[in-house]
């Protein structure tokens, strides 16, 4: 008896849950593990959703990634009282996740770096259109200090994933190779 059709509505289940356990963990993370600084022009706020964008970029690969990042972020600017800014987070955080997941194989922890420049530079074209473009330069150094601090968790991260083993990239699933650590 071939349960092939079994196993894989199974699979897409764990994936479509997979995805939206990281969706959470990105709106989350972007709300609760937040610093709130007095400047900018949307309330900002140095948070560790970044670096959530960018694991969901090296978990899922670009398309899951994206998909992921640009829903939590989106989701979080609403549920922070920022929703003006949720159609622009939609864009820039999802960019960020697919370029850096099509980055990392190749640039491995340059690739957060290299992305996550969509964020500051997606910012301040969006405040240059909201405001105007003193008022987006005044949030630009913010979104630098985000855009830093964001790329180098997500390299640490990065690191904490080789040496678990887990290398999963776009399956939806976490899959390990060898004994951790190795």
């Amino acid at each position: 008896m071939d349960r092939t059709p079994k196993k894989e509505s199974d699979e897409r289940i764990r994936t479509l849950a997979f995805h939206g356990l990281l969706t959470a963990v990105v709106t989350m993370l972007t709300l609760f593990a937040s610093v709130p600084l007095p400047v900018g022009n949307g309330g900002a706020y140095l948070n560790a959703g970044d670096a959530a964008v960018f694991a969901s970029a090296y978990i899922l690969g670009p398309w899951g990634g994206a998909a992921v990042a640009a829903v939590g972020s989106a989701l979080a600017d609403v549920l922070h009282g920022s929703a003006v800014y949720a159609p622009a987070t939609f864009i820039i955080k999802g960019l960020m996740a697919l370029i850096c997941a099509a980055a990392v194989r190749r640039l491995r922890g340059a690739a957060p770096f290299i992305a996550g420049l969509v964020m500051p530079l997606g910012y301040f074209a969006f405040e240059c259109i909201l405001y105007d473009v003193p008022a987006a330069l005044s949030g630009l150094w913010m979104n630098g200090v985000q855009y830093v601090f964001g790329a180098a968790a997500a390299v640490l991260l990065f690191a904490a994933f080789k040496r678990a083993g887990i290398v999963l990239f776009g399956k939806g699933r976490i899959e390990r190779r060898g004994k951790p650590g190795s």
